[in-house]
This record gives C-alpha cells, sequence and structure tokens, in this order.
C-alpha cells in the first residue's frame, strides 16, 4: 500500500538515470535562477518587482525538469502529472482553492490572541470585502505562474528524491526548494531595505516554510496525480494567505518575519495530520494520466 505522499519510484527509472536526473535538475534550476536574480540585482533591478520574477525565476523550475526528461534522462512526461483530472479530482481542486483561507483564518486568530492583530470595525472596507470574495478565484487564475515551480519540484524532484521514504523525501525536497530562494533577500524580494542580518533571518525562515508546503503540495500531488492542485495551492498561499495578513493584519510587508512565522504556525496542523496519516498508510496514489502522443 502507497502512503498519503508517495511510496513508487517514477515510471521506468533506474535507480543510475534517477541519480543523473536530479544532478542535472539541480544544477538547472540553481544556476538557471541564481545567475539571472545576480545579474537583475547587479544592474539594479529589484526581484520585488512580479514582472523581474517573472522574467529571471520563476519557470525555470519547471524548464529544468523538461530539459532533464527530455534530452538528459529521456525519460519522457508519462509521469508528470500534466492533464488536469478535473471530472475525478474535483475534491483537491477544491481543498487548493479553499485551504488557504482555512489557514488564513488560523493564522488571524493566532494573531489575534498574541496581540499582534487588534481589529476595529472602523479597519473593515470594501477592499477587505473584494479580496474575500476573490479569495477562491485567485489561486485559479494564478495556477499557471505557479505550475512554473511545481512542476520542477513537486512533479520531477520529490518523487526521485528518496522513493520508499514519503515524510523524508517532502522533507528533502522542501528544504532544497527553500535554499533555493535564498538569493532572494540580497537582490530586493526580501529584507529589502534591511540589515544583512534582515537578510539571513529571511533565508533561515524560508527553510520551515518551503517544507510545511511541500507537506501539503505533496498530499495534494498524491490524491490528484496532477501538477495543477499543487498550483493552486502554492498560488493560494502566495496571494491569498501571506498577502490575507498583511491587509488583515496590517503585518509590514507579505514577505515579513511575522508573516512567516504566522504562516508556519497556521500549516503546523495541516502538516501534522498529513505526517501522521502518512504514518498509518493513506489512500492510493492516483497514477498520472499519460497524455496522448506522450512517450511512457
Amino acid at each position: 500500500m502507497t502512503t498519503a505522499l508517495t511510496e513508487r519510484e517514477p515510471l521506468g527509472c533506474g535507480t543510475r538515470t534517477r541519480h543523473r536526473g536530479i544532478l542535472w535538475f539541480l544544477v538547472l534550476a540553481f544556476a538557471g535562477a541564481w545567475i539571472p536574480w545576480g545579474v537583475a540585482g547587479a544592474i539594479g533591478y529589484s526581484l520585488d518587482n512580479p514582472v523581474v520574477q517573472l522574467l529571471t525565476g520563476a519557470f525555470v523550475p519547471a524548464l529544468a525538469a523538461v530539459c532533464t526528461r527530455r534530452w538528459i534522462t529521456r525519460e519522457g512526461f508519462a509521469d508528470a502529472g500534466l492533464r488536469l483530472r478535473l471530472a475525478r479530482q474535483w475534491r483537491s481542486y477544491l481543498i487548493a482553492a479553499l485551504l488557504p483561507i482555512g489557514v488564513l483564518a488560523l493564522a488571524l486568530g493566532l494573531a489575534l490572541v498574541l496581540g499582534m492583530w487588534r481589529p476595529e470595525a472602523g479597519d473593515f472596507d470594501s477592499g477587505h470585502v473584494l479580496f474575500l470574495a476573490l479569495a477562491p478565484i485567485i489561486p485559479v487564475v494564478a495556477a499557471p505562474i505557479f505550475f512554473g515551480e511545481e512542476f520542477g519540484w513537486t512533479t520531477y524532484l520529490r518523487d526521485r528524491l528518496v522513493p520508499g521514504r514519503p515524510v523524508l523525501t517532502t522533507f528533502a525536497t522542501g528544504a532544497i526548494w527553500g535554499m533555493w530562494h535564498w538569493p532572494l533577500p540580497w537582490v530586493g524580494y526580501l529584507g529589502a531595505g534591511g540589515s544583512a542580518a534582515d537578510a539571513f533571518i529571511a533565508m533561515v525562515l524560508w527553510l520551515p516554510l518551503s517544507i510545511e508546503l511541500e507537506f501539503v503540495i505533496g498530499w495534494l500531488w498524491t490524491h490528484s496525480g496532477s501538477v495543477w492542485p499543487p498550483a493552486l495551492l502554492h498560488g493560494g498561499s502566495n496571494l491569498v494567505l501571506a498577502l490575507g495578513l498583511e491587509l488583515f493584519a496590517g503585518t509590514a510587508d507579505p514577505s515579513s518575519t511575522a508573516t512567516t512565522l504566522l504562516m508556519c504556525a497556521a500549516y503546523s496542523p495541516v502538516v501534522a495530520w498529513i505526517v501522521v496519516a502518512t504514518k498509518r498508510g493513506g489512500p492510493q496514489r492516483a497514477r498520472p494520466a499519460t497524455p496522448a502522443g506522450v512517450r511512457r
């Protein structure tokens, strides 16, 4: 029986092929993002600019996975989860779209209890109402952008990193994903205008947040067999949960230390449930459907 995360080996992928694929994927993913980020920062562009983010690193993990699958290991795309599978896996899509809203509510509750947020009647206006109305739709609109990371880290790396060890491979994938972000505090995305200490704190906090997110994202990937629910969840975490904390609780910015800590704390119960379910043995994995004409 497979678990709530993953225990299967990638389709047609032997150990040597898997190791070669991991190595090349990581080289391409890290170099392909770190070099453009460094160049952008050196010539005065801030990674806080969404356009700069899109043009530098947003789609690099997906491109690294495509290059690795197609030309390096020649594994093809049979296990890549490209199909929507919406009719069968609509529950995964619903969870992915709505979970960030629930986690936001929990994070705001924690902020209230900890004295980080003191809501007043005058604090709520039409902007808050509009945000809540659009919250379930925002991840859907953003999913094609966050596909750029999930097609690499989740649908390629996690199944190959430590096969048969679902919790360990999820932890390791999340840690590597977090380290991939490490240059960003130095080129304007986190710690912009702050000290070197602020940048180091941002780097450190990116690890637990990425690991926790990968547990939830990996759970969705396992249940759905599609890259799209993970992309939905990733978009919701960035654009509903983080921005919602800024909007309602007034944290300094959507990438502040307070926001990151609240996100980690609010995701912890979800991650704990996933780990327990995984240890006990969860549902059979939804096997990704093979798109027509794709090499198996």
